[in-house]
């Protein structure tokens, strides 16, 4: 406990030193932006919104590691498939993601990689790649900070490759039993090598806020907003909802609003999720947006 603790603070000592020098970001081209995408079919169903939500899972592999000592239960585990741009025949591509998480009292560590693989052209496909680690120290009651470390390689053409690490820094914090906060900086690394030039990657900075309550007998809403700044100097927020009926079947809407420069372009999101001892299946579909139109997730779990 002693050696995750100090592994957590020396870390978020050098992504905070880092990140003094990211001001300059919005001059300069970036690469690994697919790190961004969200592949989580629950919080994509919202347009992104619900980084703060207490039910995720195992996905806090790839965001927000300072959720996992507040999830319930011992551990997750999950497998989905992503359908990026399904009806663009130059763009789409086929992402397959799985990990799993768990929690032991006061710490929690979750693993989950990413392959994903676009339209041949000839002999090559492109290709990206990642593997991400999410450790996270309930330091009060209330209070969790994470890490979140991650190499992400990505392959464009044969002679076009670039590959690197990079970190995300989150604290969460829990007030009563529906309001979850959270704030965090990611993305945050050294600049990536490619054939001809070097490239900054994705960095930004995010708050969120997810609200839960039981409406009746039977009903539940939880209400969920997100906001991010990219160091390209780029703006985005979220805003998204999830009915529940009986904590069995799940209704999701969500709208991501973002300018022009960011990395993750504005579009509605809709969605179904279904749970059942333990089980669970989740559906979202993204849409009114001509860069990511027509995108789809589909995600299956348990929680042991």
């Amino acid at each position: 406990m002693k050696m995750l603790k100090q592994l957590l603070a020396a870390a978020a000592a050098l992504l905070l030193a880092s990140s003094a020098n990211l001001g300059n970001l919005g001059a300069q081209n970036t690469a690994l932006g697919f790190t961004r995408i969200d592949r989580n079919p629950r919080t994509s169903a919202m347009a992104g919104a619900g980084r703060a939500s207490l039910d995720n899972g195992a996905y806090s592999a790839f965001n927000n590691a300072a959720a996992l000592p507040s999830l319930q239960g011992l551990g997750d585990a999950f497998a989905s498939v992503q359908l990026w741009e399904m009806t663009n025949e130059v763009d789409k591509t086929t992402n397959i993601v799985a990990g799993t998480g768990f929690r032991f009292g006061q710490l929690g560590i979750a693993v989950g990689g990413v392959f994903q693989t676009g339209v041949k052209n000839g002999d090559f496909a492109p290709k990206d790649y990642m593997v991400s680690l999410g450790l996270a120290y309930n330091i009060k009651d209330i209070v969790s900070v994470g890490l979140n470390a991650r190499y992400a390689g990505q392959s464009l053409a044969p002679s076009a490759k670039v590959g690197g690490f990079s970190a995300d820094i989150s604290v969460q914090g829990n007030i009563g039993e529906e309001l979850s906060l959270m704030g965090g900086v990611a993305c945050l690394g050294p600049k990536v090598k490619g054939s001809v030039a070097e490239y900054s990657q994705p960095a930004y900075a995010h708050i969120g806020a997810a609200w839960k309550h039981a409406l009746a007998q039977k009903h539940g809403l939880e209400l969920a907003l997100d906001a991010e700044y990219d160091f390209n100097s780029a703006f985005a927020a979220a805003i998204g909802a999830e009915y529940a009926y009986n904590i069995m079947g799940f209704l999701r809407v969500g709208y991501r609003l973002a300018g022009k420069d960011a990395v993750i372009p504005s579009h509605l999101a809709l969605g179904v999720g279904f749970r059942y001892m333990g089980f669970r299946a989740d559906i979202s579909y993204l849409t009114a947006s001509p860069i990511l139109g027509n995108t789809l997730s589909f995600g299956v779990g348990y929680s042991f």
